[in-house]
């Protein structure tokens, strides 16, 4: 269960709302010079002294289920020639945060941020689709030994 402000659930259960719920997105690589910050609006948005760039994008959340790894689906159409050049120089994750947050109050984060890391890419001309995984679980050690030959001398 997602815990959500009394201000989004109250303009949510409203019959009419002025108030916008927008997700922002901010992607990071050492390879960039700087990092890509998006909105999903038609507006740019300031956020924590960063402005985010409009760009038309989709999120698919993550189900609340406790089965399997909670993955958001992205999906960016439109893009630019920078943006697929920056893409093209990735070769390890691309590292990102994910929130959502009210157009009116944009440094007031509703839901998130999601620390999320970007393995995989599709892109073509016109868009970019990919997986951002938010606990890569598979990246952790498990155990507290480290399986080398001095300590595992039967596994080598």
């Amino acid at each position: 269960m997602r815990n959500l402000s009394d201000r989004l659930l109250a303009a949510t259960y409203a019959q009419e709302s002025a108030e916008v719920f927008v997700p922002i997105v901010k992607l990071t690589h050492s390879d960039w010079a700087d990092s890509v910050r998006w909105v999903r609006d038609t507006v740019a948005l300031v956020h924590g002294g960063e402005t985010y760039s409009p760009f038309p994008f989709d999120l698919a959340l993550p189900e609340d289920k406790d089965e399997g790894f909670p993955v958001l689906r992205f999906s960016a159409q439109n893009v630019t020639r920078e943006i697929i050049g920056q893409m093209r120089k990735v070769r390890n994750e691309v590292l990102g945060e994910v929130s959502w947050v009210l157009a009116a109050t944009p440094d007031v984060v509703e839901m998130g941020p999601f620390e999320v890391q970007i393995t995989g890419i599709e892109y073509d001309a016109l868009s970019i689709d990919g997986v951002m995984t938010i606990e890569p679980i598979l990246e952790e050690q498990f155990g507290f030994l480290e399986m080398t030959p001095s300590v595992c001398p039967g596994l080598f």
